[in-house]
């Protein structure tokens, strides 16, 4: 009695390390890095800024990895014919110096305000551009745009705005160093400072690195 043939089986292949059977074994994408300080500052907006530059991402409306703002759309505005540049450091509570001109409107960005963020989603189309005013709205926070493609930041969270003896006072506790006797004698012969000016540049000043408590 002739035996019954079984016939062979192949084995099947192995999936490829990383393949869980939905994807194809797609590669997922890297969070993007923020650095030691949370790369909020204007340094970190111009290294982010530069990174979407070079990821050909200006003009695109593909939203970058950790947006806070839902709804992408077609860019809209300056950033939709040109790259825009990150904020003047002046405005940047840490990089303000005391040769810094003041002019009688002030926008100071305190430490922890993601700029850098704002930027990158205005880039990739989730900024709310108005002709009326000229501006984009993103995140709670408005921008300008300076004919040379500078933004610059107005108003919203993490934004104070200063008049121009405000600023100054400001500029003067920060090159003194936190010493706010001194602040005070250095200015005080100035027509342009007056005692209502000094609390809301103190209030500002308690932000920065050089504040030693008690003003």
């Amino acid at each position: 009695m002739a035996r019954s043939h079984t016939p062979h089986r192949e084995e099947p292949e192995h999936r490829a390390s990383g393949d869980d059977g939905a994807g194809g074994g797609r590669l997922r994408r890297r969070p993007p890095a923020t650095g030691a300080a949370g790369d909020d500052s204007v340094s970190g907006a111009q290294e982010r800024v530069g990174d979407v530059a070079r990821l050909g991402r200006i003009g695109s409306a593909s939203a970058p990895t950790g947006s806070r703002t839902e709804g992408p759309g077609p860019i809209k505005g300056p950033a939709a014919k040109i790259p825009l540049k990150p904020p003047n450091n002046r405005h940047n509570l840490s990089g303000i110096r005391p040769k810094n001109p003041a002019r009688d409107k002030n926008t100071v960005v305190l430490p922890g305000t993601d700029m850098a963020g704002d930027l990158a989603d205005i880039f990739a189309g989730r900024g709310t551009w108005s002709d009326k005013t000229s501006r984009y709205e993103v995140n709670g926070r408005t921008y300008g745009v300076e004919s040379t493609g500078t933004v610059f930041p107005e108003s919203g969270p993490g934004f104070v705005n200063l008049s121009r003896s405000q600023y100054k006072i400001l500029q003067q506790l920060i090159g003194s160093d936190g010493d706010v006797d001194a602040a005070r004698d250095a200015l005080r012969r100035d027509p342009s400072i007056a005692d209502a000016d000094w609390p809301a540049a103190l209030e500002v000043f308690q932000h920065h690195k050089s504040y030693k408590g008690g003003a």
